[in-house]
């Protein structure tokens, strides 16, 4: 995430002495991300030098006060992600600048930039693990805010500016995807807590494996299946936009040896892929008429995306997940 709002020293210094950290050695902007401000923060004190994470959230997160529990619930169950650092008093919560503020550990590994099929294996079956261990908390959640309503909403004022094929093809899209999420079985869907963002940048590697997931101020109430078609989108999608079947199909084959996709689920699979693809398109979208931003990504890729999603049918056969 980039650095949106400055972090005085002066303040960073009266924070971290309501925790046990040590002293401030040195901080700078993390850089990659367009919603909040994040720095990367180093402390030392007797038992040497770490590296930590400083949140302060421009937006509130779509979880909402679930978000900490949610953390916290992961990092008990062994999930690879960063759990929330508490000061002395046991807040995991503090304030710089108006913004509430988090800390957390920064995890060791990179971003990967061509994803093989073992990563989409691996990125499979952490969200099959991530969507039973978080069971739980599911009926609490805040439902996903990309529902009908705020497609539609954001259609109206995103095709204008558009040429006009584009303009056609976003409004085909929002229109079969509204007609998909009215549909009674599709409302049947498994559903639970998604993470909801789960690209590239978001997850970490080394040469062993996933060592971090990032970035949960998506996570919310929705389909399962949502949060599949989202990193299926972004690991799987060659640079022409279409799905890699080999990728995809990895990918989906690994979360059902954890969590098994109903005959529905599969059947569903390419049109919910079209559903993440269109609502990460109108959302860059929306960011690019915004005020200015510190980081805009590219809505021409998700447009490419919906264009093959459109083009292309990849047919999932229940056969294939036998085991």
């Amino acid at each position: 995430m980039t650095a949106i709002t400055p972090l005085p020293e002066r303040e960073l210094r009266a924070l971290l002495e309501r925790y046990a950290l040590g002293d401030l050695e040195t901080y700078w902007p993390a850089g990659g991300g367009v919603e909040n401000s994040n720095y990367f923060v180093r402390v030392g004190g007797s038992g040497g030098s770490q590296d930590i994470v400083l949140t302060m959230l421009e937006q509130p997160p779509a979880a909402g006060d679930l978000l900490v529990p949610l953390l916290d619930l992961c990092d008990e169950a062994g999930l690879p992600i960063a759990p929330i650092i508490r000061n002395r008093a046991g807040s995991a919560r503090e304030e710089i600048q108006g913004r509430s503020t988090l800390l957390a550990p920064r995890l060791v590994g990179r971003h990967v930039l061509n994803p093989t099929a073992r990563h989409c294996e691996t990125v499979g079956r952490f969200l099959a693990r991530f969507h039973i261990v978080t069971r739980v908390l599911a009926e609490a959640a805040p439902p996903h805010p990309r529902d009908t309503a705020w497609l539609v909403s954001r259609l109206q004022v995103a095709w204008r500016t558009l040429p006009f094929a584009h303009a056609a093809l976003l409004k085909d899209a929002v229109t079969a995807v509204s007609s998909l999420l009215g549909r009674a079985d599709v409302k049947r869907l498994p559903r639970g807590i998604v993470h909801g963002d789960l690209f590239r940048d978001n997850a970490l590697f080394t040469e062993r494996g996933l060592t971090g997931v990032l970035d949960f101020h998506h996570a919310s109430a929705g389909h399962l299946l949502y949060d599949l078609a989202v990193a299926a989108n972004d690991w799987c999608s060659d640079s022409s936009g279409l799905l890699d079947r080999g990728r995809t199909m990895a990918m989906l084959r690994a979360y059902h040896s954890l969590r098994p996709l109903c005959e529905a689920e599969l059947w569903f699979f390419p049109i919910f892929a079209l559903y993440a693809a269109v609502a990460f398109w109108l959302s860059r979208l929306m960011a690019a008429v915004a005020p200015a931003r510190a980081r805009i990504k590219d809505p021409d890729e998700f447009r490419r995306i919906v264009q093959q999603h459109r083009a292309h049918f990849l047919y999932v056969d229940r056969r294939e997940f036998e085991i």
